[in-house]
């Protein structure tokens, strides 16, 4: 009976890892990310432009890709972390990107600093696989500043493969949120959105709001969900703050932090070198 279990996991995970392939072969518009760089805030104002823009009905406005039909003329879009790069050493991340020409590529990017603090807490809040401190994080080689830091620089580096490649950053989408939603609308090739539909999106995917969503899983999906509503650190909507990393990191783990950025990290990203 055992053997028959294992033999259907494995089964199963075989459909799935040939469907994950497909769904990568098959995209028009991949938005990129390492994870915790905001990518579920920016896919859900995508989601919600598309709903009021077409007037579609859709419970889980984060699965884009279940938008793209041929009469509405939306390109299939797809959201993914490019390999899980959270798990793997720096030196083992996939530097091949060719999968990647002839598609667009959005890629999303946050202060390194954040999204070290924000994994950590998803690693020992969301998913439970790391047991260390922030202390022993800071230095953690697997999925840790230096994967981010690789990571980023490896997508630098091959920009110029995708057929066009859209730079967005976390910052930016949160000093001017419907400006830099237009901005990926276009990319995306989404004409003719209305102000009222951008406005409408960018109030609906308010922090409080998405907060909200989450605490009563009202998507339906383990993406937008929390793990203890009584733990604000189990939310996927953790604090959705700028430069929160300053309430963790101090001493010499910031300082190891900060000396992997500025002397690794491409100029591409020299907002977050500091000189």
């Amino acid at each position: 009976m055992a053997a028959m279990v294992n033999k259907r996991g494995l089964v199963r995970r075989t459909i799935q890892k040939i469907r994950r392939r497909w769904r990568r072969w098959r995209a028009d518009i991949h938005i990129v990310s390492y994870p915790k760089c905001g990518r579920t805030w920016l896919v859900l104002l995508i989601g919600k432009s598309l709903q009021l823009h077409y007037g579609l009905r859709a419970r889980n406005l984060l699965r884009l890709r279940s938008f793209s039909r041929p009469w509405r003329d939306i390109p299939y879009i797809l959201q993914h972390h490019d390999g899980g790069p959270e798990f793997l050493f720096p030196e083992e991340l996939d530097t091949d990107k060719s999968a990647y020409a002839g598609r667009k590529v959005i890629f999303m990017v946050r202060d390194p600093r954040d999204v070290l603090v924000s994994s950590y807490f998803q690693k020992t809040k969301r998913n439970v696989n790391y047991e260390g401190s922030m202390a022993d994080y800071v230095h953690e080689r697997r999925g840790g500043i230096e994967s981010i830091i690789r990571f980023y620089n490896i997508w630098g580096r091959n920009r110029q493969i995708p057929a066009d490649f859209l730079l967005l950053t976390y910052e930016d989408l949160h000093a001017d949120t419907a400006g830099q939603l237009q901005r990926v609308l276009e990319f995306i090739g989404i004409r003719g959105v209305s102000e009222a539909t951008i406005t409408e999106a960018v109030d609906y995917c308010r922090f409080d709001n998405m907060r909200q969503l989450e605490s009563s899983n009202a998507l339906g999906t383990s993406a937008l969900s929390a793990r203890d509503k009584n733990d604000q650190d189990t939310f996927k909507t953790r604090r959705g703050k700028i430069g929160g990393y300053q309430d963790y990191l101090e001493g010499e783990a910031l300082a190891h932090v900060e000396q992997v950025i500025n002397s690794n990290l491409d100029p591409l990203y020299s907002r977050y070198i500091k000189h």
